[in-house]
């Protein structure tokens, strides 16, 4: 029998087969759907004990998927790191970190992140000459809005035992001063040199950090995610909120492999599916972000000699990917640059020959050829893209891109004409805004927060950018249980005050989420 009957909605789906405006009512059995059509159709359903609820008009759709989200990190900056993404000069981050060792004098050490250079006067990255003037006594670790570049001072440095005689790992840099010594810089794998002297967090912690971001996720209308880089530790946390019934959103999780400036891989996962949770894919990264110059490319970036970091041994990652593939487990690789995505193709074309029908992702996709996107649609390869980068990152873009780069920057449109199979994220907290609809309103415009527009014939429609963040999102996790609104999948949706599909492309983020349901219980009304 039906538990909630809710009518007078506009309902919208984006699967094959769902006309829109032709529903308005859906029934919920339980926590799934049990019919879906029109309220004369529905009404008989309604009996004694069945909730009813009139939505006055407003629109009922699938919860938004964010498909690669890191997870903890966002509730991290809200517990027990310092988030200096607002800073706005090199000045006003440094101020913000000494206040914060003043505030919180008897933590080890002091962690940060989330600073963008592109965006200052100064328009250098800080050193740990910078992080001294403010902190002396105890160690600092600065990470920047990529997470692919930190910076510690130099009592981490001293912590870590960092000298110019320090071996760099494979796919790393240590950045060197004037004097030839480490100024504090790290960039890919040799961040992993000094992390690994912090303190890790206890499983309790990164407990609190997901229960914070879950809140903000709820209020998005998010009710399923991607977490695409789990350590082990985050891992056995999982599975502990998983089995106490508490992580409350689908979550996906995807364990790493290769620890930064370790050499010895972590064990493979186990695969897991659940209704709640899954585990089937293990996460690699080939190369950096655009917008730190790190990501790997066949040219120079603009008015450079840097071509960004390759971070995989090709024998490795084969071999690693293989094992991997044959315990069931599918493959996501990081890869933005076009000589990254040309490394990680060919790898997956060579693996699709012995596994040709397990999860092959490309994480990213920042700057494919052509010839890239013909070979990922032969070997029914998939993608998570992020196009809310324009918005954050644009001026990193323009500053860092040729124009030759710039015109194929996150090339929506052309993904999609190949047929390939594409998600929409945020990848936060590497942006400070993970509302969906702000990336929706990307993936249309392709304006950046400034004004201008990059790579504008990439823009694809309202519709397309809907069907990214739900039915999409869900189908590159493999997770078939939810994602649309059809009779027998997981009651997951959320009411919006308005239609997305009416409302212009500018003004999607003033769409408010007014109620969010998972597994057919209300979680979150605004």
């Amino acid at each position: 029998m039906s538990t909630l009957v809710i009518h007078n909605a506009n309902l919208l789906s984006f699967h094959d087969g769902f006309v829109q405006g032709s529903c308005d009512a859906i029934a919920i059995e339980g926590n799934r759907i049990k019919a879906v059509g029109r309220w004369d159709e529905l009404r008989s359903l309604v009996q004694p004990g069945v909730d009813v609820i009139d939505a006055g008009g407003k629109t009922l759709m699938p919860g938004f998927n964010d498909s690669h989200i890191h997870i903890w990190k966002v509730g991290n900056l809200k517990t027990f790191m310092l988030d200096v993404r607002s800073a706005t000069s090199m000045d006003e981050m440094l101020g913000m970190i000494h206040d914060y060792y003043l505030q919180n004098p008897d933590i080890a050490w002091i962690t940060a992140r989330g600073f963008n250079e592109a965006g200052w006067k100064e328009a250098r990255l800080p050193d740990k000459n910078d992080l001294d003037k403010v902190v002396k006594d105890k160690p600092v670790y600065l990470i920047r809005t990529c997470a692919h570049i930190a910076i510690a001072n130099t009592r981490a440095l001293a912590l870590s035992g960092i000298t110019a005689k320090t071996t760099v790992p494979p796919g790393g840099i240590i950045h060197l001063g004037a004097d030839g010594k480490p100024n504090g810089i790290f960039s890919e794998t040799a961040l992993g040199l000094v992390s690994r002297h912090i303190p890790p967090y206890t499983k309790a912690e990164l407990k609190v950090m997901v229960k914070a971001a879950r809140q903000q996720l709820y209020s998005l209308g998010a009710t399923a995610a991607t977490d695409p880089a789990v350590d082990p530790l985050l891992l056995e946390a999982f599975y502990e909120m998983n089995r106490a019934d508490d992580i409350g959103f689908r979550l996906n999780a995807i364990p790493i492999l290769l620890p930064d400036g370790g050499e010895k891989p972590y064990d493979l996962p186990d695969y897991y599916s659940s209704s709640w949770f899954n585990v089937n894919t293990v996460k690699f990264f080939s190369d950096g972000g655009l917008s730190g110059k790190t990501a790997a490319l066949k040219h120079y970036y603009k008015d450079t000699n840097e071509h960004g970091v390759l971070r995989l041994q090709r024998k490795q990652y084969l071999q690693l990917g293989k094992a991997a593939m044959e315990k069931g487990l599918g493959l996501a690789t990081h890869a933005i640059g076009d000589a990254a995505i040309e490394f990680v193709v060919d790898c997956y074309r060579e693996l699709s020959a012995s596994f040709p029908d397990a999860i092959k992702r490309i994480e990213h996709l920042g700057l494919p050829e052509e010839k890239h996107l013909e070979i990922m649609a032969k070997y029914k390869m998939a993608t998570s893209m992020q196009t809310i980068f324009i918005s954050e990152l644009g001026k990193n873009f323009r500053r860092y891109l040729n124009n030759e780069y710039l015109d194929r920057c996150y090339p929506l449109r052309s993904v999609l004409k190949h047929g390939i199979l594409t998600a929409l994220s945020s990848d936060a907290p590497v942006v400070s805004d993970l509302n969906p609809l702000k990336g929706i309103e990307a993936a249309v415009t392709r304006k950046a927060n400034e004004g201008y527009a990059i790579a504008p014939n990439e823009g694809i429609n309202i519709e397309e950018a809907l069907k990214a963040y739900t039915a999409s999102a869900a189908a590159i996790g493999d997770t078939s249980q939810f994602g649309t609104l059809e009779e027998g999948k997981l009651a997951d949706f959320i009411f919006l005050d308005r239609d997305p599909l009416k409302t212009d492309a500018a003004e999607l983020t003033a769409i408010q989420v007014e109620k969010t349901f998972i597994d057919g219980r209300s979680v979150y009304e605004r």
